[in-house]
């Protein structure tokens, strides 16, 4: 089978679903398709989609380092412009803030906020294969974003994302009471 990268600008809505339906840990669940929308617009959030004969066969959010901690305070001020959402989402919020983190990330960091895959659409080609494309695409995006290492965090209790990442070889940087950040640099 045949994959593309597409950098995602338009049809956001579809995007905010499939990423809402399939993680259920997502911030967006609780600050909406509006605040998901407003980061796109201001280049904080990128998404991309692998698609193969024109579906989705997954989905990449990265945040660039110059926006790790910018996304943020732009959350804070989309809260206090949005108090019900504030309400509605408080408990969410404070375990969020509860995730202090005490390590360096330097300009060549990318954030890997969300990825989705769909099986379904690998089901043609082997697992080590399809770990092969879509490390071909963390290349690109890398290097779209001139960065050569790609981290992210997860909760410790995920087991599918551990073995998934564990088996790609990204390697446990730092850990936090109920999450394990994890990182791997790329030749780009």
């Amino acid at each position: 089978m045949n994959y593309k990268l597409y950098n995602v600008k338009y049809n956001l809505k579809e995007n905010y679903s499939i990423i809402c339906s399939q993680i259920d840990t997502s911030i967006f669940i609780y600050l909406g398709f509006d605040f998901f929308k407003e980061l796109i617009k201001k280049k904080i959030l990128y998404i991309y989609n692998i698609k193969s004969k024109k579906k989705i066969s997954a989905i990449i959010t990265v945040v660039e380092f110059k926006n790790y901690k910018t996304i943020n305070k732009e959350t804070f001020y989309y809260l206090i412009k949005n108090p019900i959402i504030l309400i509605k989402s408080i408990i969410y919020l404070i375990k969020s803030l509860n995730k202090k983190i005490n390590f360096n990330i330097n300009k060549k960091y990318l954030y890997l906020l969300h990825l989705v895959i769909f099986k379904k659409e690998f089901s043609n080609v082997t697992i080590k294969n399809k770990d092969l494309i879509i490390n071909r695409f963390y290349k690109k995006i890398l290097k779209k974003h001139k960065a050569n290492t790609i981290f992210l965090n997860f909760k410790k209790d995920n087991y599918k994302a551990n073995k998934y990442y564990k088996r790609n070889n990204f390697h446990i940087f730092y850990k936090t009471k109920g999450l394990i950040y994890l990182k791997k640099k790329f030749n780009i």
